[in-house]
């Protein structure tokens, strides 16, 4: 099973379909280059002035930068897509309402050490919340190339619907960028469940890799 890649013109139920069933899903050709670039030239001088994590599960050679919708106008534009909008709203319909939980660029540096395989929704300090029941949807999008070697994010398909806690080995996630190492370039986007297992592998080479 790998992980499904959809067109730009996918609709917000396609997306929320296959966070249903598989729990993450990479939109391709999301943003454009510009765009992106922007991105990285406004967030520059704040990524530089950011301390490296503080522990191993941060990442002591990771750079995480937040405040992002004061920092940056284009990440403004990326917040207020239709697909990410239609689609979170789709993928958490049994709220009332819906707002933004934080915004991050992560830098991932030279030499990371890998992350452990978790749940982005024990951020919530752990609460029990019930089986299948979605509290957060989490976008990613490819600053830079996302490749094995720089430490691109894997996730365990299918995990979310398993029991909290579970362990899972390396060998069950899966590279979650895979394809954006193509010539195509890296403005893509990828939408998951925050009840499935990601992680970040070891980074072993010597570029930086950015998402947020």
């Amino acid at each position: 099973m790998s992980i499904a890649h959809l067109p730009p013109t996918a609709e917000p139920a396609e997306v929320a379909g296959l966070l249903e069933s598989d729990g993450a899903a990479i939109v391709d050709h999301v943003a454009s280059r510009q765009q992106i670039d922007a991105v990285l030239t406004e967030l520059a001088p704040h990524l530089d002035a950011t301390a490296l994590g503080p522990d191993g599960f941060s990442g002591r050679r990771t750079r995480r930068t937040g405040g992002l919708i004061a920092r940056s106008p284009t990440v403004r534009e990326l917040l207020q897509h239709p697909l990410v909008l239609d689609c979170v709203g789709e993928v958490l319909s049994h709220a009332t309402n819906f707002q933004i939980h934080l915004t991050q660029m992560i830098a991932i540096g030279a030499g990371e050490k890998a992350q452990s395989i978790h749940r982005d929704q024990w951020a919530f300090d752990f609460f029990p919340f019930p089986r299948g029941y979605e509290v957060q949807c989490n976008t990613l999008w490819a600053m830079t190339d996302f490749t094995e070697e720089n430490g691109a994010t894997r996730v365990v398909l299918g995990s979310h619907r398993a029991e909290d806690r579970r362990s899972y080995a390396e060998e069950e996630s899966q590279l979650a960028s895979k394809a954006v190492t193509r010539a195509s370039g890296r403005p893509r986007a990828r939408s998951s469940s925050t009840t499935i297992h990601p992680r970040a592998p070891p980074s072993r080479s010597p570029r930086m890799r950015s998402g947020s």
